[in-house]
Parts: C-alpha cells; structure tokens; sequence
C-alpha cells in the first residue's frame, strides 16, 4: 500500500514538473517570438501581362532579397510563405523600347505592398529593376525526321527518307531562336517494311519560349523496294598511261557485284559500266592500281570488287 502511494506521489511530482515546463517553454517562445527581429527575406518576381509582340528576356531578375524587420512570428510566417511581387510588363512596356526600369522606390513600395502592414523593408538587393524585352520573330527550320526502321529481308530504301514540307516557321523571342537551325519530329518506328513509307508525325518542340510552329505536323516519306544482287565481270581499262609504255595486268577483268531493285534489275547491262584503272595513281612501290567505275547506272548501291585492287607489269 505505502509503496503504491509513493510511486502514485512521484508521478505526480514529474508531471506537474513537465507541465510546469511546458508552460514556462510557450512563455519562453512567446516572449521571444514577440519582440522584434531583422532577417534577410527572398521574394520572387511574377511577371504578368507580357504583350503578345515580345517576350521576357532569359536573363531577367527572377527574385531580389531584402531586410525585413517584424516580430519573430511574422519573420517565421514569411520565411515559409514566401512572398511574389507582380510585375505588370504591360503597364511599364513601350513599343519603341527593348525593355523598361522600376526605380527603387517603385519596388520598395512594390515589395511593400505585399505585407499585411508598414513593416520595416530596406537594402533591397538591387537598386533599380531593369526588365529585358525580346521582340518576337519569325524563323525558317529545317526539319529533321527521327526515325527507328528496320526493313523486311531483302527490301531495302531507294533513297533517304524526306519531310513534306522539309522545313517550317517557327516564332519566339531572337534570343531563344538565335542558335535553333533545325527542328525534329516526333520518333516513328516501324518494323519489317516491305512498301514505301507515308506517315504524318508532329513537330517537337525545342522548348525555351516558342510561341508558334506552324506546321505543327509534317509527312514523312520514303520509297522502299525489293531489292536483288547483279554481277558482271568487266574488263579493266588503264587511263592516264604514257603512249610509249605497255602494261600487262593482272588480272585483265575484275567481277562487280551490286544490289539494285527488283523493277529495275532487267534494265541493267554490262553496256551501263565502265570500269578503270588510273595509272597516274598507281602504287608505286607495289606497282598495283585500284579498279573503279568511270560509269556506272544511278540505281545501283553496296559496290564490292573482286579482286580489290590490279597488279600491273611494264614493258617498253
């Protein structure tokens, strides 16, 4: 029983010693919190109303800092709320100017503006507020489309893939479309293709401060065919070689081999090539010269010549 009553006697002690405490704490705070401080405050700027013919520079002042003097609670209550001066564009803009400057006393009064009362505001970080305006322009693109394509076995492009229209306008601020020159679409990724490709995509946008890209979509176009392997075996003809001199080559014929498609395989002779060495590019130490077409038909693709390069003997 006594025991119960000693250990029931001691809680009681700590918890009115706690409770004592607590109190004396919330005084403690509120004395504190009461009297007043001068902090170092951050305020950001919201620029509004902006005319549709300019746009903000990028290097315009985003937030300016400040000594603000109020009691601690204030001083908390704006260190976590932060505060947002307004800046009307439309209000200071000229047309005839680039840009426009908000005195000190203007942001002061400004800044001010934003607190509940006449708190005490000075040593804003900037003395005066200069605001760069970018006029908007106009600027031809062109455009490049982003592609992942692989094609059916044995169908291949017969020429790169093009935009329609292959360039566009875009608008925004000079200084934002000063280093753009070109403009991608959107990824198109097709698989196994075996006919020609004709797809409309979108236009991204490079970001920054585009106003407008028109067109906002382009057509992607590539004509696709099946494709067959040719091969011909031509005599090598030497040009450049001295009139009083006579070679012998080995081998005297080099075989060509070349892919070209399907519809165009029967139109191919060995009339549409000429094949030649040029002596006056010889190696000189090895004595060899490299074969290649003088002529050739346009719609061939992937050359390989067996063998790759001539031996020659010289007899005079």
């Amino acid at each position: 029983m006594s025991k119960g009553f000693f250990k029931n006697s001691k809680n009681v002690k700590v918890n009115r010693f706690l409770f004592f405490l607590l109190v004396a704490s919330i005084f403690w705070v509120l004395t504190k919190f009461s009297r007043e401080f001068t902090s170092t405050m951050t305020a950001k700027i919201n620029y509004e109303n902006v005319p549709e013919t300019t746009a903000l520079s990028e290097n315009n002042t985003r937030e300016i800092n400040f000594d603000l003097t109020a009691n601690g609670f204030e001083i908390l209550f704006y260190k976590f709320k932060k505060p947002t001066i307004t800046v009307p564009v439309g209000k200071y803009y000229s047309k005839d100017k680039n840009g426009f400057k908000i005195s000190e006393n203007e942001l002061l009064r400004m800044v001010s503006s934003k607190f509940n009362r006449n708190l005490g505001i000075k040593n804003l970080s900037v003395d005066a507020l200069n605001v760069q305006l970018d006029p908007i322009i106009l600027k031809k693109v062109r455009v490049i489309p982003k592609t992942h394509i692989t094609f059916k076995n044995g169908f291949k492009p017969l020429d790169s893939i093009q935009a329609v229209p292959d360039s566009i306008t875009i608008s925004g601020p000079s200084g934002s479309l000063k280093n753009i020159n070109t403009i991608n679409t959107e990824i198109i990724s097709l698989k196994d293709v075996e006919k020609n490709i004709s797809v409309t995509t979108k236009i991204v946008s490079p970001g920054g401060e585009i106003v407008s890209i028109k067109p906002e979509k382009v057509k992607i176009a590539m004509e696709v065919a099946e494709f067959s392997q040719g091969q011909f075996t031509l005599p090598v003809e030497v040009i450049n070689l001295p009139p009083d001199m006579d070679l012998k080559l080995v081998p005297q014929t080099v075989t060509v081999t070349f892919d070209v498609s399907v519809n165009d395989f029967t139109k191919i002779s060995k009339e549409n090539f000429r094949l030649v060495c040029d002596y006056s590019q010889r190696n000189k130490d090895e004595n060899f010269m490299l074969p290649f077409l003088e002529k050739k038909p346009q719609k061939i693709r992937n050359l390989v010549f067996d063998p790759k390069k001539i031996d020659f003997f010289i007899f005079k």
